[in-house]
Protein backbone atom coordinates (compact mmCIF):
# COMPACT_ATOMS: atom_id res chain seq x y z
CA UNK A 1 0.00 0.00 0.00
CA UNK A 2 2.73 2.46 0.97
CA UNK A 3 4.78 1.50 -2.11
CA UNK A 4 1.76 2.21 -4.30
CA UNK A 5 1.29 5.60 -2.64
CA UNK A 6 4.97 6.43 -3.14
CA UNK A 7 4.72 5.52 -6.81
CA UNK A 8 1.57 7.63 -7.04
CA UNK A 9 3.52 10.68 -5.82
CA UNK A 10 7.01 9.97 -7.21
CA UNK A 11 6.07 9.33 -10.83
CA UNK A 12 4.22 12.64 -11.36
CA UNK A 13 7.02 14.57 -9.63
CA UNK A 14 9.69 12.97 -11.85
CA UNK A 15 7.61 13.60 -14.98
CA UNK A 16 7.08 17.20 -13.93
CA UNK A 17 10.83 17.69 -13.41
CA UNK A 18 11.56 16.21 -16.82
CA UNK A 19 8.96 18.48 -18.36
CA UNK A 20 10.48 21.55 -16.73
CA UNK A 21 13.96 20.54 -17.88
CA UNK A 22 12.71 20.15 -21.45
CA UNK A 23 10.91 23.47 -21.28
CA UNK A 24 13.99 25.30 -20.01
CA UNK A 25 16.16 23.66 -22.64
CA UNK A 26 13.92 25.14 -25.34
CA UNK A 27 13.89 28.72 -24.01
CA UNK A 28 15.61 30.85 -26.66
CA UNK A 29 17.72 33.86 -25.89
CA UNK A 30 15.91 37.18 -26.19
CA UNK A 31 16.09 38.20 -29.86
CA UNK A 32 14.93 41.77 -29.16
CA UNK A 33 17.50 44.43 -29.92
CA UNK A 34 17.47 47.31 -27.45
CA UNK A 35 17.53 49.93 -30.25
CA UNK A 36 14.40 48.37 -31.77
CA UNK A 37 12.74 48.25 -28.36
CA UNK A 38 13.50 51.94 -27.76
CA UNK A 39 12.33 52.98 -31.22
CA UNK A 40 8.94 51.29 -30.78
CA UNK A 41 8.61 52.48 -27.17
CA UNK A 42 9.28 56.10 -28.16
CA UNK A 43 6.70 55.91 -30.93
CA UNK A 44 4.04 54.35 -28.69
CA UNK A 45 4.80 56.82 -25.90
CA UNK A 46 3.78 59.69 -28.21
CA UNK A 47 0.19 58.61 -27.82
CA UNK A 48 -1.99 55.55 -28.08
CA UNK A 49 -3.98 57.06 -30.96
CA UNK A 50 -0.78 57.25 -33.03
CA UNK A 51 0.29 53.75 -31.98
CA UNK A 52 -0.97 51.88 -35.08
CA UNK A 53 1.39 54.08 -37.09
CA UNK A 54 4.24 52.53 -35.07
CA UNK A 55 3.69 49.12 -36.67
CA UNK A 56 6.43 48.60 -39.25
CA UNK A 57 8.66 51.24 -37.72
CA UNK A 58 11.59 48.81 -37.53
CA UNK A 59 10.75 46.38 -40.35
CA UNK A 60 10.14 48.85 -43.19
CA UNK A 61 13.52 50.67 -42.97
CA UNK A 62 15.23 47.32 -42.40
CA UNK A 63 13.80 45.89 -45.65
CA UNK A 64 14.57 49.13 -47.50
CA UNK A 65 18.20 48.89 -46.43
CA UNK A 66 18.54 45.33 -47.77
CA UNK A 67 20.11 44.65 -51.14
CA UNK A 68 17.69 43.91 -53.99
CA UNK A 69 18.75 40.28 -54.27
CA UNK A 70 18.27 39.75 -50.51
CA UNK A 71 14.86 41.41 -50.33
CA UNK A 72 12.69 38.27 -49.94
CA UNK A 73 14.81 37.03 -47.03
CA UNK A 74 15.00 40.55 -45.59
CA UNK A 75 11.19 40.78 -45.55
CA UNK A 76 11.07 37.69 -43.38
CA UNK A 77 13.97 38.51 -41.04
CA UNK A 78 13.02 42.17 -40.60
CA UNK A 79 9.39 41.31 -39.86
CA UNK A 80 10.51 38.69 -37.31
CA UNK A 81 12.89 41.20 -35.76
CA UNK A 82 10.12 43.73 -35.17
CA UNK A 83 7.62 41.03 -34.20
CA UNK A 84 9.97 40.06 -31.35
CA UNK A 85 9.67 43.61 -29.97
CA UNK A 86 5.87 43.56 -30.16
CA UNK A 87 5.67 40.03 -28.73
CA UNK A 88 7.77 41.17 -25.77
CA UNK A 89 5.42 44.13 -25.25
CA UNK A 90 2.43 41.78 -25.50
CA UNK A 91 3.90 39.46 -22.88
CA UNK A 92 4.65 42.34 -20.50
CA UNK A 93 1.20 43.90 -20.99
CA UNK A 94 -0.46 40.53 -20.45
CA UNK A 95 1.48 40.00 -17.22
CA UNK A 96 0.56 43.51 -16.01
CA UNK A 97 -3.09 42.90 -16.84
CA UNK A 98 -3.14 39.52 -15.10
CA UNK A 99 -1.89 41.15 -11.89
CA UNK A 100 -5.00 43.35 -11.83
CA UNK A 101 -7.52 40.60 -12.56
CA UNK A 102 -9.26 38.21 -10.24
CA UNK A 103 -8.80 34.45 -10.71
CA UNK A 104 -11.82 33.93 -12.98
CA UNK A 105 -10.93 36.85 -15.21
CA UNK A 106 -7.30 35.69 -15.39
CA UNK A 107 -8.49 32.30 -16.57
CA UNK A 108 -10.71 33.91 -19.19
CA UNK A 109 -7.86 36.12 -20.37
CA UNK A 110 -5.52 33.11 -20.69
CA UNK A 111 -8.15 31.28 -22.76
CA UNK A 112 -8.67 34.39 -24.87
CA UNK A 113 -4.94 34.70 -25.54
CA UNK A 114 -4.75 31.06 -26.64
CA UNK A 115 -7.73 31.54 -28.95
CA UNK A 116 -6.22 34.74 -30.37
CA UNK A 117 -2.87 33.02 -30.98
CA UNK A 118 -4.58 30.20 -32.86
CA UNK A 119 -6.61 32.70 -34.91
CA UNK A 120 -3.55 34.77 -35.81
CA UNK A 121 -1.54 31.74 -36.89
CA UNK A 122 -4.37 30.41 -39.04
CA UNK A 123 -5.15 33.81 -40.56
CA UNK A 124 -1.57 34.48 -41.57
CA UNK A 125 -1.04 30.93 -42.85
CA UNK A 126 -4.11 31.34 -45.05
CA UNK A 127 -2.94 34.78 -46.20
CA UNK A 128 0.53 33.44 -47.01
CA UNK A 129 -0.84 30.42 -48.87
CA UNK A 130 -3.01 32.65 -51.05
CA UNK A 131 -0.03 34.72 -52.26
CA UNK A 132 2.44 34.03 -55.08
CA UNK A 133 4.99 31.46 -53.86
CA UNK A 134 7.95 33.81 -54.26
CA UNK A 135 6.44 36.33 -51.84
CA UNK A 136 4.28 34.17 -49.57
CA UNK A 137 6.79 33.73 -46.72
CA UNK A 138 7.55 37.46 -46.49
CA UNK A 139 3.89 38.44 -46.65
CA UNK A 140 3.00 35.83 -44.03
CA UNK A 141 5.74 37.18 -41.74
CA UNK A 142 4.35 40.70 -42.25
CA UNK A 143 0.87 39.47 -41.39
CA UNK A 144 2.16 37.90 -38.18
CA UNK A 145 3.95 41.14 -37.31
CA UNK A 146 0.73 43.16 -37.75
CA UNK A 147 -1.37 40.70 -35.75
CA UNK A 148 1.06 40.59 -32.81
CA UNK A 149 1.55 44.37 -32.83
CA UNK A 150 -2.19 45.09 -32.94
CA UNK A 151 -2.83 42.62 -30.13
CA UNK A 152 -0.03 44.12 -28.04
CA UNK A 153 -1.51 47.60 -28.44
CA UNK A 154 -4.97 46.30 -27.56
CA UNK A 155 -3.79 44.53 -24.39
CA UNK A 156 -1.66 47.54 -23.40
CA UNK A 157 -4.68 49.85 -23.70
CA UNK A 158 -6.86 47.47 -21.70
CA UNK A 159 -4.18 47.01 -19.01
CA UNK A 160 -3.79 50.79 -18.72
CA UNK A 161 -7.54 51.18 -18.10
CA UNK A 162 -7.52 48.39 -15.53
CA UNK A 163 -4.68 49.89 -13.50
CA UNK A 164 -6.45 53.25 -13.26
CA UNK A 165 -9.43 51.70 -11.47
CA UNK A 166 -9.55 52.46 -7.77
CA UNK A 167 -9.04 49.38 -5.61
CA UNK A 168 -12.16 47.70 -4.31
CA UNK A 169 -13.19 48.76 -0.86
CA UNK A 170 -13.67 46.02 1.69
CA UNK A 171 -17.29 45.51 2.71
CA UNK A 172 -18.46 47.63 5.62
CA UNK A 173 -20.76 46.40 8.30
CA UNK A 174 -23.58 48.84 8.99
CA UNK A 175 -25.09 48.58 12.47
Amino acid sequence: MIAAMRAFFVIPVVLMQLGWAAAFAQVPTNPVQSADRMQVANCVRQGLTASPACIGLVAVPCVSAAAANDRPQAEISCARREEAVWRERLTLAGAALERTLEAGARSQFAALQLAWQSYAVQKCAFYGASQPPARSAGLQAGCELREVAERALEVERFAARQTRRPPAQPPQIIR
